[in-house]
């Protein structure tokens, strides 16, 4: 609420009003059904499962491009698919308006987490099958990993740093 009372303080509303109205809020908060505050956590833990799904499916669809691309080539298909699953993500959780500060840190620490996990382990798979293809092109499962997950945080760290966007804290 803190935030919110500062942003309206700089929009020049007066003392009263704020008071009045991060008390509508916070009574608001409070008085949700109790039906309302499952879903919104559901819509939250939902959210969290898509997101490490798409990371896999993601993981996966880099398989031929890591066994066929060279590094150039890969990292740039690596970064755009990062980038593009992290914008993504980022207008998912953005547009989720219940979620407070704590959530956008676990979340903003868990996801880039487990893609790095999922990058990881499928660059040892496509390199596995390039062994088995007898492809000569292995690729460095950390480094390929990181690049996703640097590319993955990208439109977040553009949200909150270029354009200096908060979330609400509620």
């Amino acid at each position: 609420m803190d935030k919110l009372k500062k942003r309206l303080k700089e929009k020049g509303w007066a003392e009263q009003e704020i008071d009045k109205t991060i008390n509508i809020v916070r009574e608001a908060k409070e008085g949700k059904h109790a039906a309302i505050k499952i879903l919104d956590k559901a819509v939250y833990w939902l959210a969290l499962v898509i997101a490490v799904i798409g990371n896999f499916i993601i993981s996966v669809a880099l398989i031929p491009p890591l066994m066929f691309l060279k590094s150039v080539q890969l990292f740039l298909v690596t970064m755009i698919l990062g980038a593009s699953f992290g914008l993504l993500f980022e207008l998912l959780i953005r547009s989720i308006e219940h979620l407070e500060a704590r959530h956008h840190i676990f979340l903003g620490i868990l996801i880039p987490l487990i893609a790095i996990i999922n990058v990881f382990i499928i660059t040892l798979v496509a390199n596995g099958f390039e062994k088995a293809l007898n492809i000569n092109n292995p690729q460095n499962p950390f480094i390929v990993a990181v690049v996703y997950a640097f590319s993955f945080i990208l439109p977040f760290a553009f949200y909150k740093l270029v354009l200096k966007k908060g979330y609400y804290s509620g």
